[in-house]
């Protein structure tokens, strides 16, 4: 937990009861220590077993071990583990992670074995660690090799310990009963425990939840000895753990204290390895972190796998995941070894018990958070799921997702009614742990909307009866969303209504599968509605930016010309709504609900780039998520937090890589040359950790977006990653997506959709003009003989613009070539319909170019 971070907050209490020499209480005073933070979400390494025998999760950065979690992919139960590094004589002390040399290598292109070599800034030692899981235990395990670097010296002439702070069950600093200064003597019935165990011959770091989960720490050599007393501790945080110890009050870089139990806070551990006598320049040993649900099988385990062949064990491990990548689709020669581990990255983020995915392997800007963001990244948002779920489908591995879809529909989805609105059938709430336990509650309708795609993807008509009630629920509560993709609006939202069309005409083919075509019929009706009519609600013809013609963001009453003023989140401020643009627009093509040539697509792209967009010298191009964004850290670096964001207005959104992912699909789906998706390839690239993990956010270019101010620090490199998530899993997805749609030369639009909507098909304008005249509440729609023109009902209707009144109109893209029959209709408030008279018109759209057509109403 950032030990040198905290050697300012020593508690008084370790110098009122300890004096300097050997500490001889039993347990230790001054509970609960400082208050627990998260590790560094920028990710170096990461990695599980593919048996579910082993279920535990492993990340790391600046060259240790730091959150694992255990039995699920959304519990924490540790948070770092590292060494400390003194000379036998005492005069100089080194943190393992504060080390500038970090190197960091897969040690196979093919598995999820990771070896991190960290050297002294002063060159003194190096310590060169391999981490994996036992494949048949569910133990981190971690081969050290620990070398001096000075001429003459040997091991011995170094004092090793090891470091670690547990955070049992998402909570790091527990739950202190008496936060006054006095020594627990007996273990509490609240969390974090931490103490000295033995079993089986050793000596073991144990720390647990009472009656839940527990940890067990253990090494394969001995702990040093001082006057018959195995010098191995347990403390808390700032104030008696080891870091304190040695580097706190008199920095004397020894180990005093040794305390058999730590209880109720933020516990820590520590143990000084015993090099011996040992005259070599190097040496070896293996650190295992064994989980149980009681501390005995914790230390069981650890045993077990200290005292097994652990050359085999990572055989094991290594082969099953090159198993695993031997499955997967080579994508003509294009898939690499990014590719790869995009893949096994989303695998290793999938819970083993229910199939789960979560967002990440860690909580954005953890160093900024504690025990209050429990759920950080390791929650499941159904649409990130639906993200990378599809991603593994388009690399070849249906089981993983068909896995996510069953957890989607029998775990996180709701399934019945109540009074509370957010309780309904059929909804997805925001997020959920693994369990499928709310976290946020919030309603987002792509949300609803995604499961059934993902669910239409692998043809899951098994579970009709549960999709058709995230269907009703979808037909009967959209468009409107209570929030959209950024997790921070209500309204009428480009992205959401994409998702939400697509989940309607996917469900109404599964409707059709499953023999209920009444069903089909409803959702094809309400989506052809929203398709046709997510411009007029959502396009604003008199904005302020460009030529005044693009999507915004989203709307709060389907009127995009209206200006109304909009406070949006994150502490992005008041704002009219058309003066705020995003990229969701481009999920209308990337969900086949319009072809990538719609003249409303084409008009918005150079708004887009021109806010949005910055090209980055030697890497590429990256976008904003939208201008006045406040998720990302403040223009001098602090870390995003709430009170920097909503109460100071400090905090600024950064570039996104899952946007350059996202502009390159839609690309080759412009052209059908998947040769274009290259440059996008290679910023992604330039983009990622040196591993290949693709972040959530890279430092940008200092600008000023629409009047916001942001700019990156001196001390950071633009186009390297911030601090708030590294790998996003969405990202690493996408980048997969990317790859796919270089090899197949097309976008990933569900067929079924885009061809219902033409969206792979050549396109032409045609501008509709009727001269009609109306009474108050009517408005003139146009329908037709195809679902671009509602398939004649009238409720599914293109709605005409009446601002040269009499005169109403309208401009759509059709597929050229293509004749039509269309008429208008007369539409009021209520519902009520007149037609216009006499026989349906007809046109052929030409090859190419633009076409008007006026007619009167009659």
């Amino acid at each position: 937990m950032r030990y040198w971070l905290l050697a300012s907050l020593i508690c008084l209490c370790s110098f009122l009861f300890l004096g300097t020499g050997m500490a001889d209480a039993a347990n230790s005073p001054c509970a609960p220590g400082v208050s627990s933070i998260w590790a560094p979400s920028a990710k170096d390494f990461l990695g599980t077993s593919t048996s579910k025998a082993s279920n535990v999760y492993f990340t790391g950065g600046e060259g240790i071990l730091t959150e694992v979690f255990y039995p699920t992919v959304d519990t924490v139960q540790n948070v770092d583990l590292q060494f400390l590094i003194t000379d036998a004589a005492k005069t100089w002390g080194d943190e393992e992670r504060k080390q500038k040399q970090h190197q960091i290598t897969q040690v196979n292109k093919r598995s999820m074995v990771w070896q991190a070599v960290t050297t002294d800034d002063d060159n003194r030692w190096k310590i060169t660690k391999k981490f994996f899981t036992d494949p048949d235990r569910p133990t981190v395990i971690q081969r050290v090799t620990f070398e001096t670097l000075e001429a003459g010296k040997t091991v011995k002439d170094y004092n090793v310990y090891l470091l670690n702070n547990p955070a049992i069950n998402n909570s790091g600093s527990g739950t202190p009963s008496n936060q006054s200064l006095a020594c627990n003597i007996t273990p509490s019935t609240g969390p974090d425990n931490s103490r000295t165990l033995s079993a089986n011959g050793r000596n073991f770091l144990a720390a647990s939840q009472p009656n839940s989960t527990a940890s067990a720490l253990g090494i394969s050599l001995p702990w040093k000895s001082v006057n018959g007393v195995a010098m191995i501790s347990n403390g808390f945080v700032g104030t008696t753990d080891g870091y304190t110890d040695l580097f706190g009050g008199s920095n004397d870089k020894t180990m005093n204290w040794q305390y058999d139990g730590a209880y109720q806070g933020n516990v820590a551990q520590m143990g000084w390895v015993d090099f011996s006598s040992n005259n070599a320049s190097s040496i070896s040993f293996d650190v295992v972190l064994g989980f149980g649900s009681s501390e005995t099988d914790a230390m069981n385990a650890a045993n077990a796998t200290l005292t097994s062949d652990l050359g085999k064990s990572e055989i094991a491990y290594t082969q099953g995941w090159l198993t695993y990548t031997q499955g997967l689709k080579n994508q003509g020669g294009r898939a690499d070894d990014q590719y790869y581990l995009a893949a096994m990255t989303l695998k290793t983020i999938q819970d083993k018990s229910n199939g789960a995915m979560i967002a990440g392997l860690g909580t954005p800007w953890g160093e900024g958070n504690g025990d209050a963001n429990q759920g950080g990244y390791h929650l499941v948002w159904s649409r990130d799921l639906f993200k990378f779920a599809s991603s593994l489908i388009a690399a070849g591995d249906t089981a993983s997702a068909n896995q996510a879809v069953d957890y989607l529909f029998n775990v996180q989805m709701q399934t019945t009614n109540s009074d509370n609105p957010y309780s309904r059938a059929g909804r997805f709430p925001q997020n959920t742990f693994v369990s499928g336990k709310i976290w946020w509650n919030g309603s987002q309708m792509d949300e609803t909307a995604m499961p059934i795609i993902l669910a239409w993807k692998l043809n899951r008509t098994d579970l009709w009866s549960k999709i058709k009630l995230a269907a009703e629920f979808l037909a009967h509560n959209g468009p409107y969303t209570g929030q959209e993709r950024w997790e921070e609006m209500a309204g009428y939202s480009p992205s959401t209504i994409a998702a939400e069309i697509a989940g309607l005409v996917t469900a109404a083919d599964l409707a059709t599968k499953a023999n209920d075509p009444e069903a089909a019929k409803y959702y094809l009706k309400i989506a052809d509605g929203w398709r046709n009519n997510v411009a007029n609600w959502t396009f604003t013809t008199n904005g302020s930016l460009g030529n005044k013609k693009y999507y915004v963001r989203l709307t709060d009453n389907k009127n995009p010309n209206d200006g109304d003023q909009l406070t949006f989140g994150n502490g992005g401020g008041k704002h009219d709504q058309r003066d705020v643009i995003d990229g969701g627009f481009l999920e209308l093509v990337r969900m086949g609900t319009m072809s990538p040539n719609d003249w409303t697509i084409l008009e918005t792209i150079p708004e887009y780039d021109a806010i949005l967009k910055q090209t980055l010298p030697d890497k590429g191009d990256a976008w904003f998520r939208y201008n006045f964004d406040g998720y990302g850290e403040t223009n001098s670096g602090d870390v995003f937090n709430d009170k920097n964001s909503n109460q100071d207005h400090l905090t600024r959104g950064r570039l996104w890589p899952i946007f350059t992912a996202e502009r390159g699909i839609y690309e080759i789906a412009k052209s059908g040359d998947g040769s274009i998706g290259k440059s996008y390839d290679q910023a992604l690239k330039a983009f990622s950790s040196e591993a290949g993990f693709i972040p959530e956010q890279i430092w940008n270019q200092d600008a000023s977006i629409t009047g916001w101010k942001t700019t990156t620090p001196s001390n950071y490199q633009v186009g390297t990653a911030t601090r708030s998530m590294r790998p996003l899993s969405w990202a690493m997805g996408e980048y997969i997506n990317l790859v796919v749609a270089m090899n197949e030369g097309k976008g990933d639009a569900p067929n079924v959709v885009c061809q219902r909507y033409a969206c792979d098909k050549a396109q032409t304008n045609v501008t509709f003009n009727v001269n009609a005249s109306t009474n108050l509440g009517e408005n003139i729609y146009l329908v037709g003989n195809s679902p671009l023109l509602s398939n004649w009902e009238p409720s599914s209707g293109i709605k005409l613009s009446s601002s040269n009144y009499p005169i109403w109109s309208v401009t759509v893209s059709l597929p050229a070539s293509t004749a039509f029959e269309y008429k208008f209709v007369k539409l009021d408030s209520q519902g009520n319909t007149v037609w216009q008279s006499g026989q349906n018109h007809t046109f052929t759209t030409p090859s190419s170019g633009n076409t008007t057509l006026s007619d009167t109403f009659s």
